[in-house]
């Protein structure tokens, strides 16, 4: 086949960091080509040079054989090449067609911007990916899953020839991943070369025919996915053999309630939940995007705190009118969007680990930080979670996605919390990083930590969950036993307005 897109001995290094080291392969074109490694192997640092975000120190990209050298980002859509970042690049503020115009508005005479024109062409690829949403929308109105899908939009209504998808279902629903899958084959089938990169290996097999396996900044191999299998990548990207993580059976031994909610709502996005958790369990929290997970676990940990019910904590009513009085009570949460609420980017590891802790008395004593007890905490976190830095100091807004989310886990732990809340804990995470967290759940939860886990991706919620709550439209459509819970049941009660929980559950 015909070669687009031939990356020959790229190389970039930052501060303290090689990121890229003598990087060379080639992209064929009319293909879906997927680059898989461990969080930190170089991945997103590639993508943003071939998409001139970023200059190479060594090398060249050559496009249909001729030298590519790019300027920045708007070169690079000037010569059919655009990306979809990981994080969404996107004004709240602005509509939905202000904003997959933004910087390259249609002008009407060359003077005012020609919003019917703007308003047609959004509306157009929108229909054309099968997305049902209205251009004049205010996009800050929208699910994040929503903007993720006005994000790749934005690329496409340009028609690029390579598109760059980096981790674009890592804020999707299974529902809303298929609406991409569909634009993925379709763009394929009009010639269009898409250059993808995920942890998620399933839906690499699934849809994408080359992978490129990076480890430590250097290319490893490129191979057809039809001549491979998911271990001998799994393998590539590790530099060893990863044994499956395998669901556990959870103890049946009695175990006191830790966490106790009773028809608790913000009369909008949830309502009348009532559940528990006990101390060593797992129990996972399942629905669509949409569902009201998210504000539900806000909501118990005071932000903003719910309109109606009861929260008890050890068996004891109390109330939780803001996050501080949440983590006085043991509780903490790690949310969603690590890089808006879960770290200051602008800071070191050794500032983001510590925050949650220092008002707590662990590093601290008379308002005054112990250095010698700050740094034994840090260090042994580092160790522990096996976090990626050059060291302590190096900003976080610098590592990799999956080393963020270490840090922000490392964070709330260093505050020894009773009950932890994990809303999406390996978004955007390698599968050695993924195996790696869920050791780590159960091994806190055998040390009688209760754990309430919210997650998008279903082979996880069946991985790491004792038992799994189902939520849909803003309420809780059933529960889920560990010997009851499969993929197809959980997905009867989030999505199946007339079926009865009986009948979801297979009883």
């Amino acid at each position: 086949m015909t070669v687009l897109l031939s990356v020959q001995h790229i190389s970039k290094g930052f501060p303290g960091v090689q990121a890229l080291r003598d990087v060379s392969f080639d992209i064929e074109a009319g293909t879906v080509h997927a680059v898989m490694g461990e969080n930190g192997a170089g991945k997103s640092t590639l993508m943003l040079v071939i998409a001139g975000a970023l200059r190479p120190d060594a090398g060249q990209l050559l496009l249909d054989g001729t030298p590519l050298v790019l300027s920045g980002t708007r070169d690079a859509a000037q010569k059919g090449i655009a990306i979809v970042y990981q994080e969404l690049m996107l004004a709240p503020n602005l509509t939905v067609a202000e904003n997959v115009f933004l910087g390259v508005e249609p002008r009407a005479g060359g003077v005012l911007v020609d919003r019917a024109t703007q308003r047609a062409r959004t509306a157009a690829t929108l229909a054309r990916m099968g997305v049902s949403i209205d251009p004049d929308q205010r996009l800050g109105d929208l699910p994040i899953a929503q903007q993720q899908l006005i994000e790749i939009c934005k690329s496409l209504v340009h028609e690029p020839r390579l598109l760059i998808l980096d981790e674009p279902t890592s804020s999707l629903s299974e529902a809303d991943a298929l609406v991409l899958f569909r634009v993925v084959h379709d763009l394929k089938a009009h010639g269009v070369t898409v250059l993808y990169i995920s942890h998620r290996m399933r839906e690499v097999f699934e849809n994408c025919d080359t992978v490129t396996v990076l480890r430590d900044g250097q290319h490893v191999r490129t191979l057809r996915l039809a001549e491979t299998d998911q271990d001998e990548v799994v393998r590539l990207m590790v530099g060893r053999d990863l044994a499956g993580v395998q669901r556990v059976r959870p103890s049946a031994d009695p175990r006191p309630v830790r966490l106790s909610v009773r028809g608790i709502g913000d009369g909008n996005r949830y309502r009348d939940i009532s559940f528990d958790v006990h101390a060593g369990e797992i129990v996972a929290l399942a629905g669509l995007v949409g569902a009201g997970r998210s504000e539900t676990v806000m909501g118990i940990f005071g932000a903003p705190p719910p309109l109606h019910g009861t929260i008890a904590v050890e068996g004891k009513p109390v109330r939780i009118r803001r996050p501080a009085d949440a983590m006085r009570l043991g509780i903490g949460l790690v949310p969603e969007d690590r890089k808006q609420l879960g770290l200051v980017l602008g800071m070191g590891v050794r500032a983001n680990l510590s925050l949650s802790a220092l008002g707590l008395g662990r590093i601290s004593r008379g308002g005054f930080v112990r250095p010698a007890a700050e740094a034994g905490m840090v260090n042994s976190y580092v160790d522990r979670f096996r976090i990626r830095t050059p060291s302590v100091e190096q900003l976080v807004g610098l590592l990799s996605g999956g080393n963020q989310q270490k840090v922000v886990l490392a964070k709330w732990l260093a505050t020894e919390p009773r009950m932890l809340i994990v809303d999406e804990p390996t978004r955007g995470v390698d599968v050695g990083t993924k195996a790696e967290i869920y050791g780590l759940m159960r091994d806190l939860a055998r040390g009688g930590l209760a754990i309430l886990v919210i997650s998008s991706d279903l082979p996880e919620v069946l991985t790491v969950s004792d038992r799994i709550l189902v939520m849909r439209s803003g309420m809780l459509a059933g529960e889920l036993s560990f010997d009851e819970a499969s993929e197809e049941r959980i997905m009867a009660l989030a999505a199946l307005e007339h079926i009865g929980t009986d009948a979801a559950a297979g009883g």
